[in-house]
């Protein structure tokens, strides 16, 4: 009786410690999952001109976004820059902290969208653009 008492404590204990591996293992592969889909939602979509102008609706200033285009205008200031970034469907300002930007360069951003009201004679005649966070390496 001592030795199957023993024999079923050994049992036991392997099953307890087979479990806790699987639990483990489950909640190892959970996390990795949630991990990567939070990762990969995360990401900041590439988008056009015409989709932040033409959407207004959309929560866009709580987002980062990603534009691709070629510099356009330009003007320094103090502490960067302005520039209109211009891409197939359109064209849009860029309040950049950086002067790296050259005039005709490609360039692929994230930034911030941003809307400036301008109220001239009881008309809104506000400004959206783009607040540049960084500045990536742009894709062929």
């Amino acid at each position: 009786m001592v030795g199957s008492q023993v024999k079923f404590r050994f049992v036991k204990f392997r099953l307890v410690e087979f479990k806790k591996f699987k639990l483990r293992q489950v909640y190892g592969l959970g996390g990795l999952l949630l991990g990567l889909t939070l990762a990969l939602t995360s990401c900041s979509p590439l988008v056009t001109v015409q989709n932040v102008r033409q959407q207004p609706q959309r929560n866009w200033f709580t987002k980062t976004v990603k534009l691709q285009g070629q510099v356009g205008s330009l003007a320094p200031l103090i502490n960067g820059q302005v520039y209109e970034l211009q891409d197939a469907t359109g064209k849009i300002w860029v309040l950049s902290p950086s002067r790296q930007s050259k005039s005709g360069q490609r360039i692929l951003i994230q930034g911030r969208v941003r809307y400036q009201p301008i109220e001239i004679a009881g008309q809104n005649l506000g400004e959206v653009y783009i607040e540049e966070q960084q500045q990536l390496e742009p894709t062929p």
